[in-house]
């Protein structure tokens, strides 16, 4: 206890009050305008995206812009690799109000100078660098990860036109951004190009703007575009030239046959085939086919696949296969080792009118055909480039027809071709010429021979005599003396000219040597009645009656 007593007069005191100072406001109000602000900020700007590129070639953190139909929507804030180094990782900043340009179907690509089929692109991006291009999707979705093409996509998605597919099985690749052409116009381009390892095709997405989609039907064929299309077949060297832009550019061109109907248009999505050429495009269009086997005695050189089979020049079928083997082949079946090639026979290639048969109906009219004797034989088409086909023909002396098959397929009977017969009539000539007695022919020959040496030597030496003779000098001086003997037969028959002296002369002696012989006719026949006149003088009688001369 404590030894001082309490002080009563102790005085009791009231706490203080903490009071804020007014000077707080201030940077209470500072912290309250930044917080919303940086709110604002947050709430305001657009999302954020990650577009992953194989190299960020012209991209630039900063500066690089974002753009949809030239109209900025961000920009790139960031650019580095991929976590494993294999690419580049870009980060754009979206514009406020962006996010529903983005979603599944959008598409990302760089703007910079472009050199291609269509000609150069992207010059513009020359002094203000490259940018990146946004093809908006068309369903909004919250997915901020994409991945950057190599090329701008060809068309607009949402312009008007139809897509189709095109497969393709050779060796001919195209490339997307390569043009589709209808005499001359570009009407659309391919989009896509994907290759199917399973059934080993390649597949192309065309686009076909309108109006030009309404060119498409059934009935449309497409085949490959080129500057130079040489084709070499039984007709000979078929070369098209086209113009510098398709050498260049390439591409793929299509129509229809003009004997076929249209048909129906076609629906997007829809497939066709992508031919090589314009001729193996018609070629294909005759869908009906009745396929033989010709078995050939004869050389098959020149005998190519495509090659025509024709009948009296008119083309009625194709050859598809030389040689023709099917999987159950027995060489022992081939009597004389035929080569057996395979034929169709089309009826829609000479007129529409012959497809109306059934293919049944077909069989059995050649069947009748080969007993009256229609046979196969190959022909040479075109000597230049040594190219065959077959032709058909009724043979009246054909051998018998005997029906049977090469596998699935019947056998056309076939006759051995004018060549291998004009061939063998050559052989047969040269057996029976080895075959005659040719010694007593070579000594008349040989006799001729020697004959005619003896005269031509003959006729060397009177020619000899000949020169000899015109170089003497008398002989020389013949052609002076011929001219003056002329000159002087010249002149005389000049004096004998009609008004000439001589010529008067001369007519007054015939005149008087016609009195003379008038004056001795009496005389005359005196004589031829009396000859004794002359002795014993002329006999008395009657006056001699007149009468006329004998």
């Amino acid at each position: 206890m404590s030894d001082n007593p309490p002080d009563d007069t102790a005085e009791i005191t009231t706490p203080r009050r903490w009071r804020v100072s007014p000077v707080w406001l201030i940077p209470l109000a500072a912290a309250l305008i930044g917080g919303w602000l940086l709110y604002d900020n947050w709430a305001s700007r657009g999302p954020v995206i990650t577009l992953d590129m194989d190299t960020a070639e012209g991209i630039e953190a900063g500066s690089t812009q974002l753009k949809v139909r030239s109209v900025q929507v961000g920009h790139v804030t960031g650019v580095a690799l991929t976590d494993d180094g294999q690419g580049a990782q870009v980060t754009v900043q979206m514009n406020p109000d962006t996010g529903k340009l983005l979603g599944d179907g959008a598409t990302f690509w760089v703007v910079k100078p472009r050199v291609g089929p269509q000609g150069i692109s992207g010059l513009n991006t020359i002094l203000s660098g490259a940018y990146l291009q946004l093809r908006p999707a068309k369903k909004r979705s919250d997915k901020r990860h994409f991945n950057v093409q190599d090329s701008p996509p060809p068309m607009p998605s949402n312009k008007p036109g139809l897509t189709v597919k095109l497969i393709n099985s050779g060796d001919n690749t195209l490339s997307v951004g390569d043009p589709i052409v209808y005499q001359g116009q570009n009407v659309g381009r391919i989009e896509d190009s994907r290759f199917s390892i399973a059934r080993r095709q390649t597949r192309y997405t065309v686009f076909i703007s309108k109006p030009y989609s309404q060119l498409i039907t059934h009935a449309t064929q497409f085949w490959l575009r080129s500057g130079v299309d040489l084709h070499l077949g039984s007709d000979g060297v078929d070369v098209r030239l086209g113009s510098l832009q398709s050498v260049l550019a390439g591409g793929v061109t299509f129509g229809q046959p003009a004997d076929v109907e249209s048909g129906q248009p076609a629906s997007n999505d829809e497939r066709f085939k992508l031919y090589a050429t314009h001729n193996a495009a018609t070629q294909d269009r005759y869908k009906r086919q009745l396929r033989y086997v010709v078995l050939l005695d004869d050389s098959v050189r020149g005998l190519n696949a495509g090659a025509a089979v024709e009948y009296r020049g008119l083309r009625v079928g194709t050859v598809e296969k030389v040689p023709f083997y099917p999987p159950d082949f027995k060489p022992s079946s081939f009597s004389g080792f035929k080569i057996p090639v395979l034929i169709a026979i089309e009826p829609q290639r000479p007129s529409l009118a012959w497809a109306r048969m059934t293919n049944k109906q077909w069989h059995e009219r050649n069947r009748q055909f080969f007993k009256h004797g229609l046979r196969a034989t190959v022909k040479s088409s075109n000597l230049l480039t040594g190219a065959m086909f077959v032709d058909l023909t009724f043979d009246q002396h054909a051998r018998n027809y005997d029906a049977k098959k090469v596998g699935p397929y019947p056998v056309f009977p076939s006759e051995p071709s004018q060549i291998t017969s004009i061939q063998q009539q050559l052989s047969n000539l040269m057996d029976k010429l080895n075959k005659l007695d040719i010694g007593p022919i070579v000594d008349q020959v040989k006799h001729a021979a020697r004959t005619t040496n003896e005269t031509l030597e003959q006729l060397r030496q009177a020619t000899h005599r000949i020169n000899a003779l015109l170089a003497e000098p008398g002989t020389q001086k013949l052609p002076g003396q011929l001219s003056d003997t002329l000159q002087q037969l010249q002149h005389t028959l000049d004096n004998f000219q009609q008004g000439a002296p001589a010529y008067q002369q001369l007519n007054q002696t015939i005149d008087r040597l016609n009195q003379v012989l008038d004056n001795a006719a009496p005389l005359t026949r005196t004589l031829r009645d009396h000859p004794n006149s002359l002795i014993f003088g002329r006999p008395d009688g009657k006056d001699p009656v007149p009468r006329a001369h004998p």
